[in-house]
């Protein structure tokens, strides 16, 4: 089952993971930060499971192009992150049931953080409660979930199974 940890543990956690990586999700895409849980990637943007989730299921898409912005993204690249993004969320709605899937581009203003990067990327977050609200989605404040190496590939195998389908 996967655990809930505190904001403060999972903040350290990933502070000693990143060590001095400029860039989080540089530093992801080149496989240089923890294990990558990669549901899809091509030679633009990789499709994961983020290792530390406000709900469980979470994905990731992220170019690997390392832009911070829409005006330095093309609109052909934001339309692929789009369209995968799409996918992901078909892909949620599949394998996990949940009652939404909020889709967002987060990302950090306020530089490189532990736990956010500048760095273009797009979540797909599975909402399993009616009573589910953006500013307790988009923040660490009640901890987050992490997973063992079984649970992330169950995961993952359900998802590659949804993944085939939601085209």
């Amino acid at each position: 089952m996967p655990k809930l940890i505190s904001r403060e543990e999972a903040l350290a956690q990933i502070r000693a993971e990143r060590g001095g990586e400029p860039c989080l999700m540089c530093g992801i895409a080149a496989r240089r930060i923890g294990a990558v849980h990669a549901l899809y990637e091509d030679d633009d943007f990789l499709v994961f499971l983020p290792r530390y989730v406000r709900r469980w299921g979470q994905v990731c898409v992220m170019p690997y192009a390392h832009v911070r912005s829409f005006g330095e993204m093309s609109a052909a690249s934001f339309g692929a992150m789009s369209s995968l993004g799409h996918r992901v969320a078909m892909t949620l709605e599949r394998a996990q049931r949940p009652k939404r899937v909020y889709l967002a581009s987060t990302g950090s203003s306020a530089g490189e953080l532990v736990n956010s990067s500048e760095h273009m990327h797009l979540h797909a977050i599975p909402l399993y409660m009616p009573d589910d609200k953006p500013s307790d989605i988009f923040s660490w404040r009640a901890g987050v979930w992490v997973g063992a190496d079984e649970e992330w590939a169950d995961l993952l195998a359900s998802y590659r199974a949804a993944w085939a389908e939601a085209t």
